[in-house]
């Protein structure tokens, strides 16, 4: 009896010590992913404390005036005027389109909707008097083979 209980407590030690060396390993892991991580972080903190650096350089007013007297003839640029500043409300509203966009992008409307029909019908075939595609090389109901 003593030794069968002792082989037990004995396995049982065995599978407690894999468990453990199994999360401790696990844990190894997940720390080296943080660290990883966080260098990331860093680089990238890094990384935007210089494109600030290089956009408040860019953006210089004396740089800018210096661009703008060098480039003026080919920029053509003019003073803009108090008038040319508008809030929302003053832009004018655009029109709502009737059928919506196409796969594309491209607004549908009526018109071009039915110039798209014709269009795809004349690609694949013809469109006779009646309105109705003709294929070429498809013969009429009704003739003979």
């Amino acid at each position: 009896m003593l030794r069968t209980f002792d082989i037990i407590l004995i396995g049982l030690m065995i599978a407690a010590a894999a468990v453990t060396y199994k999360i401790k390993h696990d844990a190894e892991k997940q720390m080296a992913q943080v660290s990883k991580l966080e260098r990331m972080i860093a680089d990238e903190r890094d990384t935007i404390d210089l494109l600030k650096a290089d956009w408040s350089l860019l953006t210089q007013p004396n740089r800018l005036q210096k661009l703008v007297e060098s480039f003026q003839g080919q920029l053509d640029l003019q003073q803009m005027e108090a008038q040319q500043i508008v809030t929302i409300n003053d832009l004018p509203q655009p029109k709502p389109a009737s059928e919506g966009l196409d796969d594309v992008g491209n607004i549908i409307t009526e018109a071009n909707a039915a110039a798209a029909i014709k269009t795809d019908a004349t690609m694949t075939g013809s469109i006779d008097k009646a309105g109705k595609t003709v294929v070429p090389g498809a013969k009429p109901k009704g003739a003979r083979q």
